[in-house]
């Protein structure tokens, strides 16, 4: 009995340090994406601000209202929502441009957009985000009630922060815990961690139901791809399928497109899954509670986007986009662009990182998939091979049929939710048989790799950070002091991710050691008889790896 009990105390200890370290490496460098990015800056951030702080107060709907905006250079006509909300929100109405002034100001004088001020009155603000899903902005609204002015727009960031980072950590315990003899658990967190792409982190940092999605999604693919791909039986099974539950249950409520990168990816693991693996998944009632809290959660979404009608499209026609062939070249010619987009971009598309990050990057997502392909079964080369060709060329089935209606208003952050399923997807195939490989390269290859993840994140945060604190023209010839974070300065925030670096030494230090399944075999029995019900608790077998 004893024994018994310090096994299994020894192995929640262990995934409980993996995840703490994780969830600390992940959190440190989101909040300094958040102190680090000015109110309004990030991409729809004052939209969704204000959306947050109507549906807190119990306006969920609003006012609809077209109004033609200008974007990507034509004039469209835009659909908006008007909602009553403290009056200080008013300098993040999206219609009157003044919560904008400063984005492309080479000169970057933030006092334009005015501050969030305090006020115990109420005023009529128009939001884009409107007709979008209430479940973001019930999580991380709340603080709207009880902080004013700009404090309570930071505290929104950091629950965002908070949310996004203890996916991550999920799926990096996910991707280690009950690994087989041979599996690397570095080669598997170096996949978590090339999924966290900078934009992916700084979504994660400001108020925006994007850095949820990418990361839902992240947790989604990892559950997913060890729970077929595994060959030690069903190990930690209940743990998995909750983590799932909750993942599609955020990442169906996040965005309208939500319930499809659930079928994706459960269609990704149907495709992964060897017929043997899919029968002893079918027998376990877990698993149907799991796919039906999905379907449900796919529903609710699907029934929200039609009754709210968030996807409508205007009535408008854009010439320049018709016929379709039109659109599909102006789309196909962006394709690059929006995979540049997928890693490193901030603001509203008008803060890049430095060449060597996209370099970096693409590194590491070359060398998972490379080895992936050399050591893949063909179910699994056929995924990877799909997701691929589905992120380089989504938008040009999910844009460009819709590009008359809307013009070109597509980004590549939206499509990272399929997108993040190849480096996990890759880490895993790669790790299974890492042990056949020669030393010296099992050795130093992830190490190096998760250095060039710290190094691509720092110089992306590092650039960025100038770009607000000097302004574009005087990004790297320094010059006066245009804005620097409120409250704790420049020298906090650019403390964080030097301590982000050093939480991710020790996460990738125990990355390195094996953490074995539950010993008490965590995996229900099957209703479907007793001779099934004895053949799943003989294939539930922890592994002894």
């Amino acid at each position: 009995m004893a024994g018994w009990l310090r096994k299994r105390v020894s192995a929640w200890a262990a995934a409980g340090t993996v995840w703490t370290l994780a969830f600390a490496t992940f959190l440190t460098l989101m909040t300094a994406w958040s102190l680090a990015t000015p109110i309004t800056a990030p991409p729809d951030e004052a939209a969704h601000m204000v959306k947050a702080a109507a549906v807190v107060r119990g306006e969920f709907g609003g006012e609809q209202r077209v109004i033609e905006a200008h974007h990507v250079g034509v004039d469209v006509e835009v659909g908006f929502t008007a909602v009553r909300v403290p009056a200080g929100y008013r300098d993040l109405d999206v219609t009157d441009g003044v919560y904008r002034c400063f984005r492309n100001d080479d000169k970057l004088s933030v006092s334009c957009r005015g501050t969030v001020a305090p006020s115990g009155d109420t005023a009529t603000v128009i939001t884009s985000a409107g007709t979008y899903g209430p479940g973001y902005y019930l999580l991380v609204g709340w603080p709207s009630l009880l902080l004013t002015g700009e404090a309570g727009l930071y505290a929104m960031r950091l629950l965002s922060a908070l949310l996004c980072a203890a996916l991550l950590a999920s799926a990096v315990v996910t991707v280690l815990e009950g690994a087989a003899k041979g599996y690397s658990g570095r080669v598997a967190l170096i996949g978590v961690l090339t999924a966290a792409t900078p934009t992916a982190v700084y979504l994660g940092g400001v108020v925006n139901p994007n850095g949820p999605e990418v990361t839902a999604a992240v947790l989604a693919w990892a559950v997913v791809v060890r729970l077929v791909t595994d060959e030690d039986g069903l190990p930690l099974l209940r743990r998995r399928l909750v983590r799932l539950g909750a993942a599609c249950v955020l990442l169906a409520s996040m965005r309208a497109l939500g319930p499809l990168w659930i079928a994706l990816v459960l269609a990704g693991g149907l495709v992964l899954a060897r017929p043997g693996r899919l029968r002893q998944l079918a027998r376990l009632r877990p698993v149907w509670v799991c796919l039906g809290v999905a379907a449900a959660a796919g529903l609710a979404a699907v029934a929200w986007t039609m009754t709210a009608d968030t996807l409508a499209l205007p009535t408008q026609t854009l010439e320049q986009y018709t016929p379709l062939t039109s659109a599909l070249k102006a789309v196909f010619d962006l394709l690059p662009n929006y995979l540049h987009q997928m890693v490193a971009i901030f603001g509203s598309l008008n803060v890049a990182a430095p060449e060597l990050t996209y370099v970096l990057w693409w590194v590491m997502a070359g060398c998972l998939v490379m080895l992936a392909l050399a050591t893949g079964r063909a179910r699994e080369i056929l995924v990877l091979a799909a997701l691929m060709a589905g992120t380089a060329f989504g938008p040009l089935v999910l844009m460009a049929p819709q590009a008359a209606h809307l013009g070109l208003i597509w980004q590549g952050r939206y499509l990272l939710a399929v997108a993040v399923g190849i480096p996990v997807l890759a880490a895993v195939v790669a790790g299974r048989r890492w042990s056949d490989l020669p030393e010296r390269l099992r050795t130093r290859l992830p190490l190096l790799l998760i250095g060039c993840w710290a190094l691509a994140q720092g110089g992306a945060f590092v650039w960025a950070a100038l770009r607000y604190a000097f302004g574009r023209a005087n990004q790297f010839s320094g010059g006066p002091l245009q804005w620097s974070p409120p409250v704790v300065g420049w020298s906090a925030a650019l403390v964080l991710p030097a301590l982000s670096g050093f939480l991710l030494v020790l996460l990738a230090i125990r990355a390195g050691r094996p953490m074995a399944a539950d010993p008490a075999g965590t995996a229900p029995r099957a209703s479907a008889g007793p001779s099934a019900e004895n053949h799943a608790v003989r294939e539930q077998e922890p592994s002894r790896g």
